[in-house]
């Protein structure tokens, strides 16, 4: 999908806009586009819950545990996020995705820059801000976007060279992170007791990965790796090699621990809007680190941009009417983009003032 028009980088200079460069140069004297001056909520730190209540077995789930099951549908109508275990990947293969990441990261400007693309869901960038919109605060990171599925949707220049075996490793991740989709997304039906292929990938599926990695920052409590905001996919997975992600429930901010083997999963607002509402986006962000970098690769399980969204028919009824307009998939994505001020959420914009059966 090419980028909105009205999305423009901050200046022409990509080298003097990388995070990484300008992480390297400061101390305390922070651009001020990334600096929120009177701070932001601290987060709560609930680990044993993350281990407990918020951690999902996903082989218990494929054997028809109930229990579990049941927690597996608690999580997401209450939190809408929560960590797997037993998913099917192997930790010591999440090390090798995550350590050619940061090899890629880890190669000169020159190079890296080879997979630039004007296009701000493709290939090596930074944050990007919209025209009309400066009063936005910039994300503390840099990136690389890349459609892991059907490759031939996305730009296949953007598909790093270096390091050699950067293809290979992240072509077996594709295979793995399409299972774990295809699981949840059956899960998710059966939860709601609806047909198993009700979220199939099949059906004009889309995966998108962001390798993002968040420089070490000497102002973590002025400084956001990324803004709080939601997700414009059905599933997003999330592989990372330190804490960082935060999520929000009911106005207050929690940290997501770090569990080694496991990967964290939060519900999108297209997930929202096809379960009508009965299963929620979650809200979430990254902050940052004073002594350590940070790298996450992020599966966006979402569909074609040319895919008309709107509640499931069999979730809208007499007691529960539709409560989201009906919308294309690159629509929602323009109002992202270059349409919510600080604050916003996408999702705002296709719901109903008065719900419709």
């Amino acid at each position: 999908m090419a980028a909105p028009a009205c999305c423009l980088p901050p200046n022409n200079d990509l080298a003097s806009r990388l995070v990484q460069k300008i992480a390297q140069t400061v101390k305390d004297d922070i651009p001020d586009q990334f600096l929120h001056k009177d701070g932001f909520p601290e987060a709560k730190d609930i680990a044993q819950f993350w281990t407990d209540s918020l951690l999902i077995d996903l082989s218990l789930i494929s054997s028809g545990d109930k229990d579990e099951f049941a927690k597996f549908q608690s999580v997401l109508s209450t939190w809408g996020c929560f960590l797997v275990k037993n998913h099917g990947i192997e930790e010591s293969f999440l090390e090798e995705v995550i350590e050619v990441s940061r090899e890629f990261f880890s190669l000169p400007f020159g190079e890296k820059m080879k997979y630039y693309t004007d296009d701000i869901f493709q290939g090596y960038d930074t944050d990007a801000v919209c025209q009309g919109l400066d009063q936005q605060k910039m994300n503390w990171n840099d990136r690389l976007f890349l459609t892991m599925y059907p490759k031939e949707k996305g730009d296949l220049k953007a598909w790093p060279a270096n390091p050699s075996n950067f293809r290979e490793i992240v072509d077996g991740y594709i295979k793995n992170i399409i299972d774990l989709a295809e699981a949840l997304y059956k899960s998710a039906a059966k939860s709601l007791n609806i047909s198993e292929d009700s979220f199939c990938l099949e059906k004009e599926g889309v995966i998108l990965s962001r390798f993002t990695l968040y420089p070490k920052c000497p102002r973590p409590k002025n400084v956001l790796g990324s803004k709080p905001h939601l997700d414009g996919s059905l599933f997003t997975i999330v592989l990372a090699d330190e804490e960082g992600l935060e999520v929000e429930k009911d106005g207050q901010w929690f940290k997501v621990p770090v569990i080694p083997g496991a990967l964290f999963v939060n519900f999108g607002d297209f997930g929202e809007v096809l379960t009508n509402g009965i299963y929620k986006s979650t809200r979430h962000r990254v902050v940052t680190n004073p002594a350590k970098d940070r790298l996450s690769v992020t599966a966006f399980c979402t569909v074609d941009a040319t895919r008309e969204l709107t509640p499931l028919t069999e979730l809208v009824t007499a007691t529960r009417p539709a409560l989201y307009k009906k919308f294309k998939v690159y629509e929602y994505k323009e109002g992202v983009c270059c349409q919510c001020g600080p604050g916003e959420n996408a999702i705002d914009a296709v719901k109903l003032e008065f719900p419709q059966i």
